[in-house]
């Protein structure tokens, strides 16, 4: 008697076979029999009417670390088809945590990943303070995604170092302690090690978040420690300190799989991109598994003029969210003219550049104004005969900050993009799935690779595009039997209507703790997502399940075949 049996499907196994029609039988967690099921029965029976059985998507960069402890769906992930996460990326989690530097770690996640800390603070359980505590309390409470853990290089350096991490380089000594509790975390069953030195990652104050202080020795002397372990993958966000032959670097010290993000196509910087990729792949040719993470998605942030996120790298914007403050500065023709000004003068940092045409605005505070949402600056400036800075800040001031605009920032131009994302060598992922959770939600990213990507643009064959973010990430990161429908293998499932599968619109919400914003999305055509063989999402709606997930501890150390040979062309 079999668990479950998904019947009269086409199965996609996840390694990029041609899919097959067929059935599907679930024992124990666990695939059982794939083709034709006959006899035994089954507890349950799903009549999948030729729909596509996949395996779960594996979104290796969410930031759900804090959220896991009071939400076990990790909403909106399962509902958007993913079945296993990896946290801890960037460096940002929350793990160690010593009592005196728990709000300092709490207050820099808040900034660096634009969550609001009045959430952080309602929600997040704090019985825990080491790393392994932190794992114990995921088990006990639960999750319903399998969730594997990166070591937060900031949060260790923090631990170590309190707010000094963040003003200046560590000692020997300093780093000797971090690498003991790096130690402690790898033991403990962490996946490997999250990082970042890149420029726009600020914390609280607009202070560099703490690995930013970091030489090139600590980077090392962690590298050294990874390469003691039999398995292991290093993730880092990196801009202009470090690219691809750092990377480079720390996988030949570590001897493990290393991963550079972000890998956006720039519009202002169209060959950089390309670079990245020849680099990663020249790499991979010389035996050293380099691998980048891009998206398939425009990066796009929403936001108020009041907490403009993506507006803080330019250094003269104001520091302070006081509305009778800003409403002065905004208000003053000579800081519009500075800014006008600064919107011309080329830096890697400033990611946008005075396109008005990639400005919309996504709600309007203003009932009068309701006609606006959905159309772009550039559009509505052009249509009055105004500049469409002055608009710009001019409607956010007569609306009294309650204007909400979406900026939509890089991976615009998709001839740019396809050439990234066709590449073995990149990861698609990128989600921030957890982060930023008032200004987007990118958590359906596999959704539009199928839909938009596949169906509509043809980029890549279906059984490729399921490949691309099943089995790849897991190959990558030694995630043991997953990403992959095979006997033996854990039944993390999706089943989907290939005709409809897509992402809606985002859509606002205030179901966070402490009322805290966000933006959702929804998976039409999505039927189904099952976690080790249980249903935990139906296509409405979560399922009320004993959480299924596993807290992942044990990976594989096999070194990844994936794109360590030519270029495949799609």
């Amino acid at each position: 008697m079999y668990d479950l049996i998904i019947r009269n499907a086409r199965i996609a196994d996840g390694l990029g076979s041609p899919l097959i029609d067929g059935d599907l039988a679930v024992k124990d967690g666990r695939v059982a029999a794939v083709g034709d099921v006959e006899g035994g029965g089954a507890v349950e029976t799903v009549e999948a009417n030729g729909d596509v059985l996949a395996p779960g998507v594996i979104d290796i960069h969410t930031h759900y670390d804090a959220q896991l402890t009071w939400d076990q769906t990790a909403s909106p992930s399962p509902a958007l088809g993913v079945t296993t996460i990896v946290i801890g990326n960037c460096g940002f989690g929350v793990a160690p945590a010593p009592a005196e530097h728990r709000d300092s770690i709490l207050a820099n996640l808040a900034e660096v990943e634009a969550m609001s800390l009045e959430s952080l603070r309602a929600g997040i359980d704090t019985n825990y303070e080491s790393f392994r505590e932190y794992m114990s309390l995921l088990e006990q409470k639960g999750t319903y995604p399998n969730v594997a853990v990166l070591a937060s290089h900031t949060v260790m350096r923090t631990a170590v170092m309190g707010d000094q991490g963040s003003r200046r380089n560590a000692t020997q000594d300093e780093i000797d302690q971090m690498l003991v509790l790096f130690r402690e975390a790898m033991d403990a069953g962490a996946i490997g090690l999250g990082s970042s030195s890149n420029e726009n990652h600020r914390g609280a104050d607009g202070i560099p978040i703490a690995s930013r202080l970091s030489s090139d020795d600590e980077f090392r002397a962690f590298a050294r420690v990874l390469s003691e372990y039999n398995h292991g993958v290093f993730m880092a966000t990196f801009g202009e300190k470090h690219g691809i032959p750092f990377v480079e670097e720390i996988c030949r010290i570590s001897g493990k799989p290393s991963c550079y993000a972000p890998h956006f196509y720039h519009p202002h910087q169209p060959k950089r991109a390309v670079q990245i990729m020849d680099q990663a792949e020249d790499a991979r040719r010389r035996g050293l598994p380099v691998f980048t993470q891009g998206s398939c998605q425009p990066l796009s942030l929403s936001f108020y003029l009041d907490r403009a996120y993506s507006l803080k790298t330019y250094s003269l914007w104001p520091d302070t969210e006081d509305h009778d403050e800003l409403r002065n500065v905004f208000s003053d023709p000579g800081f519009r003219d500075e800014f006008r000004e600064a919107l011309t003068i080329f830096d890697s940092a400033h990611l946008f550049t005075g396109r008005w045409e990639w400005v919309s605005i996504a709600v309007a505070g203003l009932k009068k104004n309701a006609d606006l949402e959905g159309r772009n600056i550039a559009e509505i400036a052009s249509e009055r005969g105004v500049d469409p800075l002055e608009l710009f800040f001019d409607l956010a001031l007569e609306e009294d900050f309650r204007t909400k605009y979406t900026f939509f920032m890089l991976n615009t131009e998709e001839e740019g993009v396809a050439e990234i994302i066709a590449n073995d060598g990149t990861l698609i992922s990128l989600s921030d799935a957890g982060a930023h959770n008032s200004m987007l939600c990118d958590a359906g990213y596999a959704m539009h690779l199928f839909g938009h990507w596949t169906r509509e643009l043809g980029l890549f064959d279906l059984a490729t595009a399921i490949r691309k973010v099943t089995h790849d990430p897991a190959e990558v990161y030694g995630i043991i039997n997953r990403g992959q429908l095979t006997p033996g293998a854990w039944a993390d499932m999706i089943l989907f209507d290939p005709d409809v599968i897509s992402i809606t619109k985002m859509t606002q919400h205030f179901d966070l703790p402490a009322n805290g914003e966000r933006l959702l999305r929804q998976a039409p055509g999505l039927r189904g997502t099952w976690i080790n063989g249980t249903r935990v999402f139906d296509g409405q709606n979560y399922l009320e399940v004993r959480a299924p997930g596993h807290i992942l501890k044990e990976f594989s150390g096999v070194c990844p075949k994936l794109g360590m040979g030519k270029r495949q062309q799609q």
